[in-house]
């Protein structure tokens, strides 16, 4: 398995991504303000108890927004950093590595926005986990779209999952614009497969948590 520890926080575009989502970060940060939440630990530590009962966090009910959007701050940047990769290596070309810079870019931009709005907060902002992906992913472009072609649905799932968690409708609309644009992604990634059509999904698949966590540990986000 191929390690990254820290890529990702300088990555390419991300000045023009953080000026792009600055407003949008303040208006994200305000609403939450405005709702009393800051100022939580980090949900996915699970040193805590959900609703008291001494297990790990099962559901999304209950961490509150600000736990949600480090867990799905961490989960940007695990994308990101993955096609900042495989658009550093020079695994794809082309239009293909247009399409993976642009993705690269909002990605980037994403966590961006969720990294201003928790510091407006007095939340934390996670530190960049050390990545692990599989040994010759960014050697060869099959492996590396199919592995997007994976990231992808999961990244949409986890926010279609926590948003009925979600407690401030504002915070909600701003995931939701995330959430189309992940789907945005997905079909870019699939358009580069080859598969046809690549708008096929009709209804989009909500994950729950512990889907989710199983799904991103082996890259590193235990």
């Amino acid at each position: 398995m191929s390690r990254v520890r820290g890529v990702g926080a300088a990555g390419i575009g991300r000045e023009v991504s953080r000026r792009n989502f600055l407003k949008t970060a303040a208006w994200a940060g305000a609403a939450l303000s405005a709702a009393g939440i800051g100022g939580v630990g980090f949900a996915t530590r699970y040193a805590g108890a959900q609703e008291g009962g001494g297990a790990p966090f099962e559901t999304y009910q209950g961490l509150g927004d600000a736990a949600i959007l480090q867990f799905a701050y961490q989960l940007e940047l695990l994308e990101g950093t993955f096609y900042q990769m495989g658009a550093d290596m020079g695994t794809v070309s082309g239009n293909a590595l247009a399409q993976v810079e642009a993705i690269r870019d909002h990605e980037f931009a994403h966590a961006d926005a969720l990294a201003a709005t928790l510091q407006q907060l007095g939340a934390e902002v996670p530190a960049t986990p050390e990545f692990t992906y599989p040994d010759g992913v960014f050697e060869d472009p099959a492996s590396f779209l199919d592995l997007a072609n994976t990231f992808e649905p999961v990244g949409i799932g986890a926010y279609q999952g926590a948003a009925p968690a979600l407690e401030s409708k504002e915070i909600l609309g701003a995931a939701l614009s995330i959430h189309n644009s992940e789907c945005e992604h997905w079909n870019g990634i699939k358009i580069l497969l080859g598969i046809d059509p690549p708008n096929n999904v009709a209804f989009e698949e909500a994950l729950p948590l512990p889907q989710v966590q199983e799904a991103v540990a082996p890259f590193g986000l235990g």
